[in-house]
């Protein structure tokens, strides 16, 4: 199963994405010969379920997070992960690089 997983964290939104990205989730997809873009803190990823998207998330927060002072620790404040079919949306832009 295909799973949605959108998220809001407190800081470190580049270096968070990029971690779930390296476990093989994507903030696009492609139907019908088109980029669909997600909003900014969403993902997706290929045959996983939502408690493992859920898990890859803290998983990637507290690795981010060791070793790190207090001032410089993600929060994760809500996080739900849900099927991502079917589906219905407008394409949106790519993300620009900050």
């Amino acid at each position: 199963m295909n799973t949605l997983i959108t998220y809001d964290i407190t800081i470190r939104h580049t270096e968070v994405k990029s971690a779930m990205k390296n476990k093989g989730y994507f903030d696009y997809w492609i139907a019908n010969n088109q980029n669909y873009h997600l909003p900014n803190t969403s993902l997706w990823k290929k045959d996983t379920s939502q408690d493992t998207a859920l898990a890859d998330m803290q998983q990637v927060i507290q690795t981010l997070n060791y070793n790190q002072p207090l001032n410089n620790q993600i929060r994760l404040e809500r996080c739900v992960a849900v099927p991502a079919y079917p589906w219905a949306a407008i394409p949106g832009d790519a993300h620009r690089k900050s």
